[in-house]
């Protein structure tokens, strides 16, 4: 297998991919870990069309690179405080929501009218993200809204549920609508909710990497690719989250809003 692995990557990078993988492996893992979104929606085209990986592989490989990605991420915003146990709880109670989610949008995949589900979902990025480029702007008058822990449960459970579907019917991570919703509907602050994002997008991202390997869908050639690329995304990631904490909140909006727009791109340009 490292053998296999190794000739595949020394075959395949003969013509500059592996600048490739490298430099947009770097820069998204550097969004991932500032923002605290997983990338997939931006790595998908590279692999796709720089590195010319069918598009089943490039799923899989996808998920390979964002499960390194998130997971650093993740560990390094812990260290640096960017998570409590209270908003722990939601991550928790969202977590299996995803999962379950996830495996239901799989289902429903050619049975409900995607074109629809997109555009609705294109609107609701936009708004969001045009929300977050003016909240450092605007003072709006209202912000968040206040539940009852027992009703906060029960929507972290039904948020983690219907974004998992999503994920599942578009092949996304989620947390481009997983972050807005945390911190519009749970008040958290947006550095929070980006480390909160991520730590539902480990197991979620992991349970669709498990499912496609012991399909078969990963290849010696994908390895390659997603070990290079996810090598240099782990240092990306590593920067980014190590910046979060220095960061304003106000900056961060406005990045995290620029991101959902160009997100509202991706899934308007999706082949």
């Amino acid at each position: 297998m490292v053998y296999g692995t190794l000739k595949s990557l020394a075959h395949g990078f003969k013509t500059g991919k592996l600048l490739i993988c490298a430099f947009s492996g770097f820069s998204i893992g550097l969004a991932s870990g500032l923002l605290g979104v997983g990338g997939g929606e931006f790595r998908i085209p590279v692999l796709l069309h720089l590195l010319d990986l069918p598009v089943l592989l490039s799923i899989v490989t996808n998920l390979l690179i964002g499960l390194l990605t998130v997971s650093v991420s993740f560990t390094i915003r812990y260290w640096g405080g960017l998570i409590n146990p209270e908003v722990t709880a939601i991550a928790l109670f969202m977590s299996p929501g995803s999962i379950l989610g996830g495996y239901i949008g799989a289902r429903l995949s050619g049975r409900i009218n995607e074109s629809l589900l997109r555009k609705s979902l294109i609107a609701l990025l936009i708004a969001a993200g045009l929300r977050m480029i003016l909240d450092p702007l605007v003072e709006w008058p209202i912000s968040s809204i206040s539940f009852p822990y027992l009703i906060e449960i029960g929507l972290s459970i039904l948020i983690g549920l219907l974004i998992g579907i999503v994920s599942g019917l578009l092949g996304v991570a989620g947390g481009e609508y997983r972050i807005p919703a945390l911190i519009y509907l749970f008040g958290l602050p947006v550095k929070i909710a980006g480390t909160v994002s991520l730590l539902v997008s480990i197991p979620t991202i992991l349970a669709g990497f498990m499912k496609h390997w012991r399909i078969g869908h990963l290849n010696n050639y994908g390895v390659a690719v997603g070990l290079t690329m996810g090598s240099a995304s782990v240092l990306g990631s590593y920067i980014g989250a190590s910046l979060a904490t220095a960061v304003s909140e106000d900056l961060l909006k406005l990045l995290l809003g620029t991101i959902l727009l160009l997100a509202t791109v991706r899934m308007i340009t999706k082949p």
